[in-house]
C-alpha cells in the first residue's frame, strides 16, 4: 500500500493513476492500494483506509547479552 500526500487538490491524472494500481484484498477488506490525500484532509481528521495493525507484527525482539563484554 502507498500513501501519497499532497499540499494541493489532486488532479484528474493523479486520481487515475492511483486508481490504476488497483486494490488490495484483505481479510479485513478491500484498501486502495495508493491513496492520495491531502494535509488540509489529515488537518481535519481524516484518515486513509487501511487494515488494522496486528500486534503481533510489532513484537519486540528478545534481547541478547553480549558474551565479548
Amino acid at each position: 500500500m502507498g500513501l501519497f500526500i499532497t499540499l494541493t487538490k489532486p488532479t484528474a491524472p493523479m486520481k487515475n493513476e492511483a486508481a490504476s494500481s488497483g486494490v488490495l484484498d484483505t481479510p479485513f477488506g478491500k484498501f486502495a492500494r495508493l491513496q492520495i490525500v491531502t494535509i488540509e484532509d489529515l488537518f481535519a481528521g481524516k484518515k486513509p483506509a487501511m487494515p488494522p495493525e496486528d500486534p503481533a507484527a510489532f513484537r519486540k525482539a528478545a534481547r541478547e547479552e553480549d558474551e565479548a563484554r
